[in-house]
């Protein structure tokens, strides 16, 4: 579900993305194409059900867009392991040629605090003329001098790195640590902003030129943009480029997207919407087990983008949505490719007169349409009336605070769990991968319970379970590692399971005329609490390994029970208007 788990409307495209990563757009497209009842949408799906709208022609189309999520799932998470903070301490001036066997830390580095167990000061050293210390020679030989260490000490200019795990990172690169540590978390929030920028203007661009061609550029860019990466020697290039590539992996992700949900029939869309999730949740398994054997993060990155030149494949196997053709005029490229899946299906096109019938219900409203079109501005003014009308109403602003909230804290708990690993001693590379593993049987969980459950009971119940989860990390002492990662990892699997339930509540909680508008706000909310999430880990970690790990707990079971104040919509029709909205008791 994180891949990331940005929302896009269908139609009118105001949303955006994500994720969980990520990857929770499968859910939210879905619902927006469920509720696109035009009579051209229905004339096109009465065309794909003759020709086969659940068969191997749809499962190839499957295959070819799904395996980009495992290219964008690398780069999602591959801050983990490229900003990567090693063990470090001050490189005292004078020390570095000093011939000694005790290890200098001793005498120059002073003894904090570090909860249960002590450690050197990553950011500070005793102030001594250490110049005249090392000329006199009471430094050298194998005896630890005595020195006070009543005195006072001086923040480092230098550092000195741990290179026993990660050979090479950009934290070490740029110093990223002590008083520049906020601008380690920046790589991945900025990350996070080019996945919300990509999936505002790239999806729209697909609307307007194509999901395939959009695909293609993507495909180029974030093959160009990640393997520059690797090259870069200033920090705010190396930013610009994540940002590009988050923005391409978008691109990529979601038009695929599209293009499946729009060949695939009602029957079909809910199995292979789910599974087109997998792929995400296979690269989040993949990239711990390269980032193991490569340590230097300049050859990880170009590990994990030189395998996105498959993407480029797309040129030669992807094919454009007939949908799109079609509502774009192109009609006899359509039906070109109807032809091929009818083929592959086993199936036939219907008469040529009952071809030419649909053809014209189609281009009739295509026309139509077309003499309303709306330019830049006024979709602008149109998208923020909507917003004020999702606010305007006692139920309507009840409905949405709440799903905005969810999603906030959804989003937030997904990335920082992930993220977490240093907190609790656990390994980055272990901490990752069962991030991945975990997604899995959560869509398993999600597909079984929302039929049994509904929707409210399930989302309060997961945020519960998930917070609880994370809350007795606080009970755990730091030194149980399998401990806490278990908690860590058991909290994500219920939260990627509430990350697939909101995005489904979400879309049924609001009336058709706003329902892509909410969905698209939830996920801008979505994409600044996974933006924030970095933050939260690296610096009130610092304050105590626990803290994170109870702000998540605590939001999440705020979040939980606030959806109590939600209605049950699994057995419900969609409502239509605002007034039937606030006609229901809540």
């Amino acid at each position: 579900m994180a891949a990331e788990k940005d929302s896009l409307e269908l139609d009118e495209r105001v949303g955006s993305t994500e994720t969980n990563g990520l990857m929770k757009d499968a859910s939210s497209i879905d619902e927006a194409i469920e509720d696109s009842t035009s009579s051209s949408s229905q004339a096109f799906q009465s065309l794909l059900r003759m020709v086969g709208d659940n068969g191997p022609w749809q499962w190839r189309i499957f295959a070819i867009t799904s395996y980009c999520g495992v290219f964008t799932a690398f780069h999602n998470l591959a801050a983990a392991f490229l900003a990567a903070t090693p063990e470090h301490w001050c490189k005292v001036p004078g020390l570095q040629n000093l011939s000694t066997t005790y290890d200098l830390r001793n005498i120059s580095i002073p003894w904090v605090d570090g909860g249960d167990q002590g450690q050197y000061s990553s950011c500070s050293y005793y102030d001594r003329d250490w110049p005249e210390l090392v000329a006199s020679g009471v430094l050298e030989g194998e005896t630890l001098p005595q020195l006070p260490t009543n005195i006072t000490t001086k923040n480092c200019d230098h550092w000195i790195y741990d290179h026993s795990i990660y050979k090479t990172t950009v934290v070490e690169e740029w110093d990223l640590v002590c008083g520049s540590k906020y601008l380690m978390s920046l790589v991945q929030s900025t990350f996070m902003a080019g996945v919300l920028v990509g999936a505002l203007i790239l999806s729209e661009l697909s609307d307007k030129y194509g999901r395939r061609t959009i695909s293609l550029v993507s495909a180029v860019g974030l093959l160009v943009a990640s393997v520059s990466i690797t090259f870069t020697t200033h920090y705010v290039v190396f930013l610009i480029l994540r940002f590009l590539v988050a923005a391409f992996g978008s691109g990529l992700f979601l038009p695929n997207f599209v293009i499946l949900m729009e060949v695939v029939g009602p029957d079909g869309r809910t199995v292979m919407g789910m599974l087109y999730q997998v792929f995400f949740a296979v690269g989040f398994m993949v990239l711990p087990l390269i980032a193991y054997f490569v340590r230097q993060w300049r050859n990880l990155q170009l590990c994990i983008s030189v395998p996105s030149a498959l993407l480029l494949l797309y040129y030669w196997i992807l094919p454009e949505s007939p949908r799109w053709l079609m509502m774009k005029g192109r009609h006899q490229k359509g039906i070109d490719i109807l032809k091929k899946a009818a083929k592959v299906n086993g199936k036939s096109l219907p008469p040529q007169e009952e071809i030419d019938a649909i053809v014209a219900n189609i281009e009739k409203e295509r026309i139509n349409s077309g003499h309303t079109e709306e330019n830049v501005w006024r979709r602008f003014f149109r998208f923020f009336k909507s917003i004020i009308t999702l606010l305007r109403t006692p139920n309507m602003r009840r409905r949405c605070l709440i799903i905005f909230f969810a999603w906030f804290v959804v989003s937030m708990v997904y990335y920082g769990l992930t993220f977490s690993g240093g907190n609790i001693n656990a390994s980055a590379y272990i901490l990752v991968f069962l991030s991945g593993v975990v997604e899995i049987p959560s869509y398993i969980l999600v597909a079984w319970t929302l039929k049994r459950y509904g929707r409210r009971l399930n989302l309060c119940v997961l945020f519960v379970i998930c917070g609880a989860s994370c809350l007795l990390i606080l009970a755990v002492p730091k030194e149980l590692v399998w401990l806490n990662v278990t908690l860590a990892s058991l909290g994500k699997f219920f939260d990627s399971a509430a990350f697939g339930v909101a995005y489904i509540y979400s879309a049924e909680l609001v009336p058709t005329g706003v329902r892509n508008v909410a969905v698209g706000t939830s996920s801008v909310c979505a994409r600044i609490g996974s933006a924030l999430a970095p933050f939260i880990v690296d610096l009130l970690g610092e304050l105590h390994y626990a803290v994170p790990s109870t702000v998540f707990g605590l939001l999440s079971i705020a979040a939980g029970l606030l959806t109590l104040l939600l209605p049950e919509t699994s057995k419900t029709r969609l409502p239509e208007t605002v007034e039937e909205v606030e006609a229901m008791p809540r």
